[in-house]
């Protein structure tokens, strides 16, 4: 993604943007809230961000960037810098960049039918020792804080060793979870939940994938899910394409 040598906006560093349908989305994740621009300011805002953003004719035919480049772009930074997405304080601030998806996704093969991975009592216990950790995470534990705790620890494994899990090991872990979890869990179609415990799970193992957050504007809708490189753990491609990332742990 191109970006201006020295932009004059800087998102906060609780803060994440993407562009989905022509339009920005915001994450706050320090409030755990989104938010998103008219599609008509997206051309200035990214500007200032120092980012690249749909061409003058994709704007609304009814605007045009002289009428956006005076007060109202004034008044728009201002809200958001008031709402604390962005900043012009170099210290307090980072460079706003989009997260770019793999172009070849593809899903986690799992067993064939009829075939399964030897589950032992090690893994029992790290599950229910995961399921323990997410449950009490997500209820007591503000988001930022619990990216946080998943970026720090995969950052301090990473600042160590370079190894990457064997990618037969991580199949047999994930399926191992998903044998496990319809038996002792009731959640169903709960993103957060189910990313996260499979998280927690796999750090058991010293396996730190990356955490994908994505959004879609058509009828609002947030997700998250579990991919390591090209690789989704925990989902569908047909799923997770329907959504633009916003934020990768």
């Amino acid at each position: 993604m191109n970006s201006t040598a020295n932009p004059q906006l800087l998102l906060t560093k609780p803060a994440f943007v993407c562009l989905t349908d022509n339009t920005l989305v915001f994450l706050d994740l320090h409030n755990d809230k989104y938010s998103c621009l008219e599609t008509r300011h997206t051309k200035p805002i990214a500007a200032l961000l120092g980012l690249s953003a749909p061409s003058a004719e994709d704007l609304e035919p009814t605007e045009t960037l002289a009428e956006l480049n005076g007060e109202n772009v004034s008044e728009i930074v201002q809200n958001l810098i008031d709402s604390g997405l962005v900043t012009r304080d170099r210290d307090k601030g980072k460079r706003a960049s989009f997260i770019t998806q793999h172009s070849e996704l593809r899903e986690l093969l799992g067993y064939e039918i009829g075939s399964a991975p030897k589950i032992h009592t090690g893994h029992a216990l790290n599950f229910f020792k995961s399921l323990i950790v997410t449950k009490t995470l997500l209820r007591f534990a503000p988001m930022e804080r619990i990216v946080a705790r998943v970026k720090r620890r995969k950052d301090r494994y990473y600042a160590r060793s370079r190894t990457e899990p064997n990618a037969e090991r991580i199949n047999e872990l994930v399926e191992i979870y998903k044998i496990l979890k319809p038996l002792f869990v009731t959640v169903k179609d709960e993103c957060l939940f189910n990313s996260l415990f499979l998280i927690e799970f796999l750090a058991c193992y010293q396996v730190y994938p990356n955490w994908y957050f994505g959004v879609r504007l058509n009828e609002f809708y947030a997700h998250c899910w579990v991919q390591g490189g090209n690789v989704i753990y925990d989902d569908f491609i047909q799923s997770t394409c329907q959504n633009q990332p916003i934020m990768a742990v």
